[in-house]
């Protein structure tokens, strides 16, 4: 699929039996992705939204709201809300508020608001605001003003944060 279209907005509403892969979207092209689509951008702005599947790399920016699942690589840079669920590694910029999950490990920076729920390991920097509420494995750098009620120390916070959410 190439989005070199002369179309500014772009709305994809396809199955989960469908894989997209977007590659760059161009600054003048409007991308929001719905429903149960499966994408992978790689740079670019796009919105997650629905019950989709998105990974983002290199540099790109999403916005993600409802249910959306996004796995964030390589510096993308993830605004969360609603009851998203974000994955994130390598670098990745990820700012969570309302009910959004994180599970953030390597390099992540996670700025929690809200009431999210964050899960972090290896060298994972967490700014807590608001009521989010963080469990962390040692060598997380935690910083805000709630962390001395808000968080958890455990061995294997994203394992036990999955298995929370699985019950």
């Amino acid at each position: 699929m190439s989005l070199s279209c002369n179309s500014p907005v772009l709305i994809i509403d396809s199955g989960s039996d469908l894989w997209l892969d977007l590659g760059h979207i161009p600054g003048s092209v409007d991308v929001t992705i719905t429903g149960q689509t499966c994408a992978a951008v790689t740079g670019g702005s796009i919105t997650a939204a629905g019950r989709c599947f998105l990974q983002a790399t290199h540099h790109a920016r999403v916005s993600a709201y409802d249910f959306a699942h996004v796995e964030a690589f390589d510096t993308a840079t993830i605004d969360a809300h609603g009851e998203s669920r974000i994955v994130g590694t390598d670098h990745a910029d990820i700012r969570a508020d309302e009910h959004a999950i994180v599970f953030a490990h390597c390099h992540c920076h996670v700025h929690a608001a809200g009431y999210t729920r964050i899960a972090a390991t290896d060298t994972t920097t967490v700014a807590i605001d608001g009521d989010a509420h963080v469990r962390a494995s040692a060598g997380v750098l935690i910083t805000g003003d709630r962390q001395s009620t808000n968080l958890t120390i455990v061995t294997r916070p994203i394992n036990r944060l999955a298995d929370h959410l699985n019950r």
